[in-house]
């Protein structure tokens, strides 16, 4: 599995067990295993479904929960995005950003609410092309996760109110925001069974970039995608 890092930087790893996959000692261990571990199950479900399904999903732009859980769809999809918010709150411990008491009161099942979080799953084309193009010519299928850094939101005083980033696996990609100040979130997956994902290219990629910016297949090619020819 390749693991690529909000600077750039990718390294292949050999299992879930990897420090790289670790964040720092932000949960206790009750937390992060035992109340936890039904989210990070819904996640599992998840990540296998979109694995193996990647080239059906993408091409129909959409994912139907109740092929993925069965009939208790509902309660797992809720584990599924506590799964995304508990990834999302680490990093933002890390970097020094509080954590809301209602997020807490979310994660305990205190509250129903999700607060201070708009999510978004969409599907980044340019990572889809780059794992078909692992597959198909380097016979790679070990999977990919990413993150981008947190970029910060401000008000029209030009004071902070929040952050947004970027998480996802292969295709699969989740966009964030997290605003200290938003009582009721909104999340692009809780409208139903059936989730409508938008598909994009990111700035500056197109169709066929990704062999263009492959090393193993143009070495010592200069360009935009490969700018040191290695």
């Amino acid at each position: 599995m390749r693991v690529r890092s909000s600077n750039g930087y990718e390294e292949r790893i050999q299992g879930p067990n990897s420090n790289s996959l670790k964040f720092a000692k932000v949960l206790c261990a009750s937390c992060n295993n035992t109340k936890s571990q039904p989210f990070d199950l819904a996640y599992d479900a998840f990540a296998l479904s979109i694995h193996r399904n990647a080239g059906a999903i993408v091409e129909s732009g959409h994912i139907r929960f109740s092929r993925i859980y069965g009939k208790n769809w509902r309660r797992e999809r809720i584990s599924l995005a506590k799964y995304f918010v508990k990834n999302i709150c680490c990093r933002l411990a890390e970097d020094g950003v509080r954590v809301p008491q209602m997020v807490i009161d979310y994660m305990n099942g205190v509250s129903s609410v999700l607060p201070n979080f708009v999510l978004e799953m969409n599907i980044n084309l340019a990572k889809y092309e780059l794992g078909k193009h692992l597959r198909e010519v380097h016979s790679l299928d070990g999977g990919s996760l990413w993150s981008g850094g947190h970029g910060v939101i401000y008000d029209e005083n030009q004071s902070a109110i929040g952050t947004y980033s970027h998480l996802g696996f292969d295709w699969f990609n989740l966009d964030y925001q997290f605003l200290q100040d938003l009582t009721r979130g909104e999340v692009n997956f809780f409208l139903g069974d059936v989730v409508h994902l938008e598909r994009f290219w990111p700035d500056g990629f197109a169709s066929g970039d990704v062999a263009k910016a492959c090393r193993s297949c143009n070495p010592g090619v200069i360009s935009k995608w490969n700018p040191e020819g290695m």
